[in-house]
């Protein structure tokens, strides 16, 4: 691991990436961090051996983890922490995003199809459907323990629940959890755009982009569209 001593360690963005394409894709959203909020310190954990250029510090992904994030999410090296998914874009400063954590310990955006099967699936408690799921792939946190604490149950909760995806568990240990958590606007995680949101809308503008898009492309058109979305 390497660390910048001139890097504030208070606030910083984490990812979490494996392979490759992953870990440019991450480069690429660490750098639209950088852009907007350049005192942001920027963390990713992947493989040994892995180009890490454009951030600030390196961590290495041990052997036998299912879903890395799951389990290392709780050892960012930051006071508050904004974890993102790879396949973000920040557009915005996110001062006053962070200071959420001025009260809540823990924030997150309810997934946008939420009625869906899909989101409903259970593990070990009937949760009522009017307490959705998580998306999971932007997470803004500060590390009391309780958060530490929610972060170990997740991790034993996902491995014993034997998914391959992370939320339903999330759900399910965030129901039973005291920490204090708040759902914040859908434009900082931007999922979906309705087609009349295209054309015009008096919606807020999204600040920070979560698109399917945005993930690794192999088909050269698609990759050229996703290098050019800011």
């Amino acid at each position: 691991m390497e660390f910048d001593e001139m890097t504030d360690m208070s606030r910083g963005v984490v990812y979490v990436a494996w392979g490759k394409d992953h870990v440019e894709v991450a480069r690429r959203s660490a750098a639209s961090v950088k852009r907007w909020n350049p005192g942001l310190g920027t963390a990713i954990w992947c493989k040994d051996g892995d180009d890490t250029s454009g951030f600030d510090h390196a961590f290495f992904i041990p052997e036998g983890l299912k879903r890395p994030k799951v389990n290392v999410l709780g050892e960012s090296p930051f006071d508050e922490t904004l974890f993102l998914d790879n396949d973000t874009v920040v557009r915005a400063d996110l001062g006053s995003f962070f200071d959420l954590l001025r009260k809540y310990e823990m924030c997150g955006t309810q997934v946008i199809l939420w009625h869906r099967p899909r989101h409903l699936k259970k593990i070990a408690l009937d949760l009522p459907e009017t307490f959705p799921e998580i998306n999971t792939g932007v997470l803004l946190y500060r590390k009391t323990p309780a958060v530490l604490d929610f972060f170990r149950d997740w991790a034993e909760t996902f491995a014993a629940s034997g998914m391959g995806i992370d939320q339903p568990s999330f759900r399910e240990v965030l129901w039973r959890s005291d920490v204090r958590f708040y759902v914040f606007p859908p434009q900082f995680n931007k999922r979906v755009f309705e087609a009349s949101e295209l054309i015009w809308s008096d919606a807020p503008r999204a600040r920070i982009l979560h698109l399917e898009l945005l993930r690794p492309q192999k088909n050269p058109i698609l990759r050229w569209i996703s290098n050019r979305i800011r």
